[in-house]
């Protein structure tokens, strides 16, 4: 794989987290999130004897169906999975820098070049849809009810939403999906035919038909915890949740100041083929799957971390250890220690989605240098034969350390029902890129409502206090890298102390159609130009007076006299702030150019959220 493909975005909703922050702190403090079913979830699948232990996703009802312009009738027959991807989609995206905002049009993305990928492996949902078909007839049905109980919509639906025209699809490959879904948007982007992608997956038991023929089928475990590489391994809990990252092209990433979570170094994919029966995992076919991965002209000794798939079972631990252990022999790695580990301890599998969470685990323990536990592992499983090779599975938090100075590498497996076998390597990403001292501290930032526009600013306060935070790229983001809705703020800060000095909040209701102009500024312009210029709609600044002062040419005869062309070299940037806050569509690239700063991750969109079900 010549060049690199980075990961630049990450949004994720996990038993315990909706948060990467969350997320790393449950990884690091070793917390099992995984309990009985709650009533209120069997109250909502209307199942009152459920009483499995899984990794449980709080609250799969509600969801801000207008701010994706969905009507309450349509969004309640809508599969859970689909209205959380689409939430995640958008803050994968708003973390990438990836959104722009078009007046009455809502975000768009910079780039329409990008792909679509999500993985969906099954849907509990489509069972209460057609129980209220035989309950209460057609007559209250919306009609896109169609559209929104099939797998195949998923990806369709984010593409829709936010005008991408790379390749689309849905994936099922069962347990390996999501690292499915992400190797076939690699190669999309390896082969031009786009630019970078939105890959996803998601899994909720809407309903209890799913978790029900699992255990049928020999899934699960009798213990009230999921025990992987443990001598009394019988199995795995089940776990929800849903993850979505955004891949680019690494050369866009560095020019348009993403930041880049890990790259993409390599993948393989394959079938077992024949085996013993279509549930039972071929020790042939997992091998062969990690061969082909570091036949592409990587060296498998820089991987010093594996997330391995870890169902959690007497036999199918050892056949996965047996298939690295082909490759990841011993005597190439000396003393060297792999470490080893399955995030399933911690919130359970989660099916077509558990690539997911695995990446996730493995790109917050790249960034924060550090492994994190496997968990409930008392006596080590002897068919192991962990002596033989050359892994170390982590029960405390570790130091990763770095091999030979390079760069930290680290893979995922993932391995499918039926036999799709995945594996991926990744490597850390860059460091931040510091920026420049801004020339005015203020900070823009907009939200749909008044509601989610405080709580925003809530967590600007927050955000703004860490002293790891870059004042110059929190500007960045929040004005450059985020649409901009009518619900509007702009914020003074101390540079010192980091407080909030002065907020501002507005509510844009009407197009801008009104320019303020410094008389020495108008004067050589002519009148008729100027009155010419000053009928027409401005789509520049409805400021209050004496707020801002706009430095503007008229048309030299180079443009049509009803023209206003900002010269940007005028406009210092608490002016194009105060104009922000009137409703002016600021270029915001002349104050935060490309290649300067990153990109940088903060708290995801505060939705307005609504209960919708059947």
């Amino acid at each position: 794989m010549t060049t690199p493909i980075a990961i630049t975005g990450l949004a994720l909703r996990l038993p315990g987290a909706t948060t990467q922050d969350e997320f790393w702190q449950l990884l690091v403090d070793g917390v099992d999130r995984t309990a009985v079913v709650s009533e209120r979830r069997r109250e909502l699948a209307r199942a009152p004897h459920w009483r499995d232990t899984i990794g449980e996703v709080d609250d799969i009802e509600y969801f801000d169906a207008g701010f994706f312009g969905i009507e309450a009738d349509e969004a309640r027959f809508m599969d859970p999975q689909h209205r959380m991807v689409m939430e995640l989609s958008y803050e994968a995206m708003c973390d990438a820098g990836l959104l722009e905002t078009r007046r009455q049009a809502g975000p768009r993305a910079a780039d329409r070049r990008y792909a679509v990928h999500m993985a969906i492996a099954s849907n509990s949902y489509y069972p209460l849809v057609c129980r209220y078909l035989d309950e209460h007839g057609t007559a209250d049905v919306h009609p896109r009810t169609v559209m929104n109980v099939i797998n195949s919509a998923l990806a369709a639906r984010v593409s829709h939403q936010y005008d991408l025209t790379g390749p689309v699809m849905a994936v099922d490959t069962a347990c390996s999906s999501f690292l499915t879904s992400l190797t076939q948007a690699a190669d999309a982007i390896r082969h031009q035919d786009c630019d970078g992608a939105v890959v996803g997956g998601a899994n909720l038991f809407s309903a209890a038909y799913n978790a029900q023929l699992c255990t049928i089928g020999g899934i699960t475990t009798s213990h009230p915890y999921t025990r992987v590489f443990d001598e009394k391994a019988d199995g795995t809990l089940l776990g929800e949740g849903a993850v979505v990252c955004v891949l680019e092209r690494e050369d866009i990433a560095l020019r348009r100041n993403r930041r880049i979570y890990g790259r993409i170094r390599g993948y393989a994919i394959n079938n077992d083929g024949s085996s013993l029966n279509i549930m039972a995992p071929n020790p042939r076919g997992q091998a062969n799957v990690i061969r082909d991965c570091y036949a592409d002209g990587l060296d498998h000794t820089r991987v010093s971390y594996v997330e391995a798939h870890g169902t959690g079972t007497r036999i199918g631990d050892p056949i996965e250890l047996n298939a690295l252990s082909k490759v990841f022999r011993k005597s190439d790695f000396g003393d060297t220690a792999v470490g080893i580990g399955s995030v399933k301890s911690n919130i359970g599998h989660l099916l077509g989605a558990a690539g997911g969470a695995g990446l996730a685990k493995l790109l917050l323990c790249l960034q924060h240098e550090q492994l994190v536990p496997n968990l409930h592992l008392e006596t080590v499983n002897p068919l192991l034969q962990l002596e033989d090779t050359p892994f170390r599975v982590i029960t405390e938090p570790t130091l990763w350390p770095r091999v030979a100075d390079r760069p930290r590498q680290g893979a995922i497996t993932s391995l499918g029902l039926g036999g799709t076998n995945v594996h991926v390597v990744i490597e850390e990403g860059d460091p931040e890129r510091r920026g420049t001292e801004l020339s005015c501290p203020v900070l823009c930032l907009s939200a749909q409502d008044e509601d989610a526009l405080h709580r925003m600013l809530d967590d600007l306060s927050a955000q703004l206090t860490r002293r790891d935070v870059d004042p110059y790229n929190l500007a960045m983001t929040l004005a450059r890298f985020r649409p901009a809705y009518d619900w509007r703020a702009t914020v003074r800060f101390d540079p010192a102390s980091r407080a909030l000095c002065e907020v501002g909040v507005t509510h844009v209701d009407r197009p801008v159609r009104r320019v303020l102009l410094r008389p020495t500024l108008t004067a050589s312009a002519g009148e008729e130009r100027l009155r010419a210029a000053l009928a027409s709609p401005l789509l520049v600044s409805d400021a209050e007076p004496g707020r801002s002062e706009l430095a503007v040419s008229l048309g030299s005869g180079d443009h049509d006299p009803r023209t206003v062309v900002l010269d940007p070299g005028w406009l210092p940037l608490e002016t194009a702030a105060a104009l922000f806050a009137a409703g002016a569509a600021v270029d915001w690239e002349h104050f935060f150019p490309a290649g300067t700063g990153t990109v940088l991750t903060l708290m995801p969109y505060p939705y307005s959220k609504k209960p919708h079900w059947l």
